[in-house]
């Protein structure tokens, strides 16, 4: 039996923030026990890269795809909450929302009857994209949310704006939550007691707060439908296999000639001359990263992109993939 309620930490932000890296690090340098820590990430698409990326021994991963856990696959968050609750194994949960999640209906969900004696949350934590605020696509209103409701913003690749540029971006953050503490980041590197030593009393608090607001008087029943496709910031995903390794530049080209609607893209590559190893890439507008990714993360990983963005455009996506590297049908 538990003997005190379950912390959870909520560790969200919009696409391509660096949510995945932050968390990376924290599993990296915590002194934290990962066998007693369960992380759960939520992917919108039907392939969860980021869940690959985060695989460590003796830690518990847990994975929902398919759908934002505010929305689509809320049943299946609770549903996994509520068994790591009633594990007494288990000190800390991470939940790594979609970068599309509305932060007031998770917390919403996590508010569920068989959740709220068992569980409390430590931390809410934003992760900023600096160099890229307010976010380029049409999800500034989802961005904002999920400023107003973190109580820890990690305003992120401050290595890519000057001192200028970095200041604008405190002071419209300050606008929209004067009370959360903010922390100046690159690649998601900070010091992991920040993250997961909070006070779960205050966390809640400021939480809860904001749920008291207003504008949550709103919150009628279609709202409750919240549904991705019908917002403003309207989204799609497209899986890609690869099936056989890829020529580099065949790969270059092909990111070169997607259509701007693709705001995301990321996933596991090989290439024709290093056909045994596995990397990783990530992009956001144009910020690409490939990596190679550790033999003991991507053992039984599938190759293949995912693709995000607003209405894409399929049909052409696979044109040019056949073109450039040849996806089968």
């Amino acid at each position: 039996m538990r003997s005190h309620p379950l912390p959870l930490i909520l560790l969200t932000g919009f696409l391509g923030s660096g949510k995945t890296s932050t968390l990376q690090h924290w599993l990296a340098h915590t002194h934290v026990p990962l066998k007693r820590t369960a992380v759960i990430i939520n992917d919108f698409g039907s392939v969860n890269v980021d869940a690959a990326l985060l695989a460590r021994r003796q830690l518990e991963l847990r994975s929902i795809t398919g759908g934002c856990v505010c929305c689509q696959s809320f049943e299946d968050l609770v549903g996994q909450v509520h068994a790591l609750a009633e594990n007494p194994d288990f000190d800390l949960v991470w939940i790594e929302t979609s970068g599309l999640a509305d932060p007031e209906e998770v917390l919403d969900h996590l508010s569920a009857p068989e959740l709220q004696d068992s569980t409390l949350i430590r931390r809410m934590i934003l992760v900023i994209d600096g160099s890229d605020f307010p976010c380029s696509w049409r999800g500034r209103e989802v961005q904002e949310e999920q400023i107003r409701y973190a109580d820890l913003i990690l305003l992120n690749k401050t290595d890519r704006i000057d001192e200028k540029a970095r200041q604008r971006v405190e002071t419209a953050l300050r606008r929209i939550n004067p009370a959360a503490r903010i922390v100046c980041t690159q690649k998601g590197e900070v010091d992991p007691k920040l993250l997961s030593d909070g006070k779960a009393d205050t966390a809640a608090s400021h939480a809860r707060g904001h749920r008291d607001e207003s504008h949550h008087e709103h919150h009628d029943e279609e709202h409750e439908h919240h549904d991705h496709e019908a917002l403003p910031h309207a989204a799609s995903t497209l899986f890609l296999p690869l099936v056989a390794p890829v020529e580099r530049m065949a790969f270059q080209r092909f990111l070169g000639a997607l259509p701007t609607s693709v705001f995301r893209a990321k996933g596991f590559i090989r290439f024709t001359d290093s056909p045994d190893q596995l990397h990783t890439f990530q992009q956001v507008r144009d910020q690409a990263e490939l990596l190679l990714l550790p033999l003991d993360s991507g053992a039984n990983t599938t190759a293949g992109l995912v693709l995000i963005g607003p209405h894409l455009d399929e049909k052409r996506i696979r044109e040019l993939a056949d073109a450039f590297i040849f996806i089968p049908a």
